[in-house]
């Protein structure tokens, strides 16, 4: 990473300004306490990155982990864990790590034993709660059911939908009901994933229709096929291939362009990459993002003059302080120099209207060249209709990728 002057002389002075907390090594699953989500797979998906990142964030962040997987995947599981950077044996020695068949899990003497396993089940949340664990995260990898011989409508309804689980009036871990399920006390996170290679289309969706009761709610399901290359697709790239590119996107302010960001944070979700959005304060786009719990926001404001962090994933930065702007970028290439991370800038049209043409071409020049790493994925947004034609031009010489996002949709200008 090029070395620019000002951060030289922050990092001799000793004086950094970015508060580190913020920075700090994270959960980059995206997920918040008291959720249920419903993950779907097929064979080709890199499932156990996605997995063991769910598992190493809970571990590490001091929660009772309990996986349970497809019985044919016993000989595999813990390896592919270890591979991960999960410490599998320290966390079983601890009782914090349990692994479990779906067999061991779900059955008793040969038979589907949904009675008793949601006793032990519920005992257990019970139990890790008395012994101060901050959180229980279940990861259930139910496979193609074949534990139950593919009767999955039988585990739904014995189980899934058991009041015991989905009814506050009974439940003392359901604090309502929604689509897919329920939202529990923020001690309970849980995935439930589903491997759908061989299921139809219609039968994919009776079943997450069933687990919603009679309705599909997209926002509460992961897709691990469609989403690890949702953004990369769309411009004729796969993910491999987009990593790395510094990318020019235009868009139409009275259009829906916030929906392409959005595909990318679900590629780098299901990637399991950290997406780093640089946006104003007050802009759409934070809005639309807000609910995404593994994005960290920087935001720019007119009211702040030094840097403040307002939640775990977000801070304040001086609209007007590029320089500040630019250290952060270095903090978190500093931070995440082993990982593969992705950068969203929707700040060029606020700096060339507040801080000017020469100081947000300097600014753009010093960032493109700090972020031109194979393992950094960035996307500048630019609003066109702003500015002069010729300065909308001289930005687009700084791209070789391109694109462009108007009511008629996702356009490919160019690419490298």
């Amino acid at each position: 990473m090029p070395k620019l002057s000002f951060i030289d002389s922050l990092l001799r002075s000793g004086k950094r300004f970015i508060p580190t907390n913020i920075l700090q090594p994270s959960p980059v699953v995206n997920f918040r306490e008291g959720e249920s989500k419903i993950l779907t797979y097929a064979s080709a998906s890199n499932k156990m990155k996605f997995f063991s990142a769910f598992v190493r964030d809970g571990l590490e962040s001091g929660d009772l982990v309990n996986y349970i997987y497809p019985n044919e995947e016993s000989e595999i599981v813990r390896a592919r864990l270890t591979e991960h950077g999960v410490k599998v044996e320290k966390y079983e020695r601890k009782g914090a790590l349990v692994l479990e068949t779906a067999n061991e899990f779900f059955m008793q003497d040969g038979k589907f034993d949904n009675e008793g396993t949601i006793v032990r089940a519920l005992d257990g949340w019970n139990e890790a709660k008395k012994k101060g664990y901050k959180h229980v995260r279940d990861l259930e990898d139910l496979g193609n059911f074949s534990f139950v011989d593919g009767q999955w409508r039988k585990y739904i309804k014995d189980y899934w939908l058991d009041s015991r689980w989905n009814d506050p009036n009974v439940s003392q871990w359901a604090t309502s009901r929604e689509a897919v399920g329920i939202v529990y006390d923020s001690f309970i996170m849980e995935i439930t994933a589903i491997n759908v290679e061989h299921m139809t289309d219609t039968e994919v969706t009776e079943i997450l229709k069933a687990f919603g009761r009679g309705t599909l709610a997209p926002a509460r399901f992961i897709d691990l096929i469609g989403d690890m290359e949702l953004f990369s697709q769309s411009i004729g790239l796969n993910h491999e291939q987009l990593s790395g590119r510094r990318i020019l996107l235009e868009f139409d302010p009275t259009s829906d362009y916030e929906k392409v960001i959005d595909s990318l944070a679900k590629e780098s979700m299901a990637n399991v990459e950290l997406l780093f959005v640089f946006t104003s304060n007050t802009s759409p786009l934070r809005r639309y993002l807000a609910k995404q719990s593994a994005i960290k926001f920087f935001l720019t404001s007119l009211s702040t003059s030094t840097p403040k962090s307002t939640s775990e994933n977000t801070l304040l930065l001086p609209a007007k302080n590029t320089p500040l702007i630019l250290d952060a970028i270095s903090k978190v290439l500093e931070t995440y120099a082993d990982a593969n991370v992705c950068f969203v800038f929707d700040i060029l049209t606020e700096l060339l209207t507040i801080v000017g043409r020469e100081r947000t071409f300097n600014f753009l020049s010093h960032a493109l060249d700090m972020l031109s790493s194979k393992n950094t994925t960035t996307l500048f947004l630019l609003n066109t209709t702003a500015h002069e034609p010729k300065t909308v031009s001289q930005l687009r010489s700084l791209f070789s990728d391109q694109l462009a996002y108007d009511k008629n949709g996702l356009e490919i200008v160019k690419t490298s």
